[in-house]
């Protein structure tokens, strides 16, 4: 389950409820090179896999827990004069819960324990939590919409809050707006316009603004990466077992940061944009 406003299901299987529920995600996204304001240039290649287990009571109301983990493995070139990091691990454990408060009202929180740390640094070094939660409501068959609220704790400086509008918007039979997850580790949602072609394919394009931070090896110092991704996506459902996606991504007004142990910036540059291939699985079970 992603943070989207419904199940991801097709409502033309009968499912028989309660029932229990498991799935497991994962996915590649190789990013091509990008110059550096300041001289060189790096690539990035990024890996994740994440497990859920969950008890259905309902379409619309369901308790999970997800587990995950992945790397983003940096490749700096030799114009850089010194390497600022190299593979990023990143952990998760999460809680996902969705509430049907009547017909019309759902309620959903998503509570998690996040930890970004440099290869080799303990991750506990760069554990911070997060918790995205709000309410919806269902005007018609078309649409939904409600307030949510983010707050993301950020290594050796000020937690974010950000409000979110939740939207799922069926404009047409086709093509639908909405309110959804990112890749992985990917903090906060953000806006994918989809368009159906048939019952197992759909294409769409999403964008998020995204800020990483973690913890480096350097003088326990702070490593940031901040962007705007714009990705098309191509999926092919399975239903009722999953779906495949394919992702050519656009990545814009890139920034890299270095901060010392006490979180004062000492180094930023930004890099040009960058185009990114990849691929997302999910099965369930």
């Amino acid at each position: 389950f992603a943070y989207g406003l419904h199940a991801e299901t097709n409502q033309a299987f009968e499912i028989d409820f309660p029932r229990w529920a498991s799935s497991l995600r994962g996915g590649s996204v190789y990013n091509f090179d990008a110059d550096l304001d300041d001289g060189g240039s790096f690539y990035i290649n990024r890996f994740f896999v994440e497990g859920m287990f969950g008890y259905m009571w309902s379409y619309d109301s369901f308790l999970a827990v997800t587990v995950g983990g992945g790397q983003d493995d940096y490749h700096f070139s030799e114009e850089v004069p010194l390497e600022p990091w190299n593979n990023i691990n990143n952990y998760r454990l999460g809680l996902y819960g969705r509430w049907a408060l009547s017909d019309k009202w759902c309620l959903f929180a998503a509570p998690s324990v996040r930890a970004y740390a440099e290869e080799t640094v303990d991750p506990l070094d760069g554990l911070t939590g997060a918790l995205f939660g709000g309410v919806s409501y269902t005007f018609n068959d078309r649409l939904t919409l409600g307030p949510a609220l983010g707050i993301v704790g950020q290594l050796e400086d000020d937690i974010r809050y950000y409000p979110v509008v939740l939207v799922n918007w069926n404009i047409s039979e086709s093509l639908s707006l909405d309110t959804g997850g990112g890749l992985a580790a990917t903090a906060g949602p953000g806006l994918a316009l989809v368009y159906k072609f048939s019952n197992q394919w759909k294409a769409g394009v999403t964008g998020r603004y995204e800020r990483k931070r973690f913890r480096l090896i350097r003088d326990d110092g702070i490593g940031e990466d901040r962007n705007i991704p714009i990705y098309g996506t191509l999926a092919y459902f399975l239903y009722p077992q999953g779906y495949i996606t394919m992702i050519l991504g656009y990545n814009a007004d890139g920034t890299l940061s270095l901060y010392d142990a006490e979180g004062d910036l000492s180094e930023e540059t930004g890099y040009d944009p960058s185009v990114s291939i990849g691929f997302v699985a999910s099965f369930r079970f």
